[in-house]
This record gives C-alpha cells, structure tokens and sequence, in this order.
C-alpha cells in the first residue's frame, strides 16, 4: 500500500521500519511548521496579534503551549 501526508509518500511494500520512520519524523515536522503557521494567520485573521510585533507572536505561541487542546476553544475567547 502506498500513500502520501504531507507530500512523503510512504510504501508499506518497499520501505523498511527505519526509512518508514525517518518519513513520519519529516511528516511531524512538517505538521508541527504548518500547524504553527496556521495558529498565527488565525489569531491575525481574529484581530488578536499584530504579525509585526515579537511580543504578540511570543505570546500568541505561548498560548498554543500552554493550551489543553482539548480546551482550545474556551482559552482563546
């Protein structure tokens, strides 16, 4: 079986237990960089950090940090 996350395409058929996780730590890293991306263009998109100050952005991802996710929501309103 073959398939793609993240644009890393993994074959169950010819890829060893190393090279399959060698490919899923580049698909976490990639996640984790988008995932950070996409929590700062939403906190922008909601008026609560401006891109050109460190200290929104330090605090911004702070919250992602420190954030129970499955509280997300409550925390951020």
């Amino acid at each position: 079986m073959s398939f793609k996350l993240f644009e890393v395409e993994f074959d169950g058929s010819k890829d060893s237990f190393e090279e399959g996780k060698l490919k899923m730590d580049l698909v976490c890293q990639k996640m984790g960089e988008r995932f950070i991306k996409d929590w700062i263009k939403y906190g922008v998109d909601k008026g609560k950090v401006d891109i050109k100050n460190i200290n929104h952005l330090y605090k911004w991802i702070k919250i992602l940090e420190e954030s129970d996710l499955n509280n997300l929501k409550e925390e951020i309103e």
